[in-house]
């Protein structure tokens, strides 16, 4: 039987400060798939937006990895296929390009199988390419995830609606930063006095949004267990972070996304003129830089 389907799924920014490898916020960027039935053998990947020129060799490409693992974990032949792929979010900036793509692939099993993963399936395929269910859980399901794995790799996350709407402004630095690199900048051990202060400030930053009461954003954003490190990778990145305390007009909270190098914003005014700053700090220090005005995506992956 002939097929079409498409596959989309959110970017995602994760952390928001405090909240390591559990907070995620699904974004209105998108990586689309379209899958079709081909006569030609085996996977065949055509893309076109952010990072068509970086990937080369289909078998390094994360989607056909995923599709790989999830049709020979459930004991299915892997169909003759072609993806025409239409990314819009940018790779290695920290917005959850590599969740997208696993979640993406595990998308194209379910439209072209009609077996729908249970979540405990989800997770398995989707951890053994990713160690963190942050970024998976936002791309997958949408809206604000908080998400936590049990020392056997259980996951376990909660859904939650934002209190109010809430402007989003998103910088991107023209320079990529994976995610190993910047993890290996993370201390080994943390004392028990930013141990509290972490937990304190991403316990307050989950009752904000899920509140609405964004103006304890300024406070709860802050972070001391990987923005402080994170942050000397890029030139010019530890200026900006700290414009974060200030009480800047129309600035309510400002954050490292994911891994960085990218910074999440969020508004209660215009985005223009704060852009303008932190592109200023980012210039004085040879980096350019891009900017989104964005909307949190709550419907997360769909398939059509």
């Amino acid at each position: 039987m002939m097929f079409n389907h498409i596959i989309k799924v959110p970017a995602s920014s994760t952390n928001l400060g405090a909240g390591f490898d559990s907070l995620g916020l699904a974004l209105n960027l998108y990586l689309e798939l379209q899958v079709e039935e081909s006569t030609t053998k085996g996977i065949k990947i055509n893309m076109t937006g952010e990072g068509s020129n970086e990937l080369k060799d289909v078998r390094e490409n994360l989607i056909w990895k995923v599709l790989q693992n999830v049709f020979i974990g459930e004991k299915k032949t892997v169909p003759n296929i072609e993806i025409s792929v239409c990314n819009q979010i940018p790779l290695a900036r920290g917005l959850g390009s590599s969740a997208a793509a696993i979640v993406g692939g595990l998308g194209i099993f379910e439209a072209i199988t009609g077996q729908e993963l249970t979540q405990e399936k989800f997770f398995r395929y989707a951890l053994a390419l990713e160690d963190h269910p942050d970024n998976l859980c936002a791309a997958r399901f949408g809206g604000f995830t908080v998400s936590c794995t049990s020392d056997v790799g259980q996951v376990s996350f909660i859904q939650l609606k934002i209190g109010n709407p809430i402007k989003i402004l998103l910088v991107v630095p023209d320079i990529q930063l994976p995610t190993s690199q910047s993890r290996e900048v993370l201390p080994n051990n943390l004392g028990i006095d930013d141990t509290i202060f972490n937990i304190q400030h991403a316990a307050l930053t989950v009752a904000a949004m899920a509140s609405g009461q964004f103006q304890f954003l300024r406070e709860s954003l802050s972070d001391k267990l990987h923005q402080p490190y994170r942050s000397s990778l890029v030139p010019g990145l530890k200026e900006v972070l700290e414009l974060h305390l200030e009480n800047i007009p129309g600035l309510l909270g400002m954050s490292l996304s994911g891994a960085g190098p990218s910074v999440l914003c969020f508004l209660d005014g215009k985005s223009k003129k704060i852009f303008h700053q932190i592109e200023g700090i980012f210039n004085k220090h040879g980096v350019n830089c891009k900017s989104f005005e964005l909307q949190i995506d709550y419907f997360g992956r769909t398939i059509k």
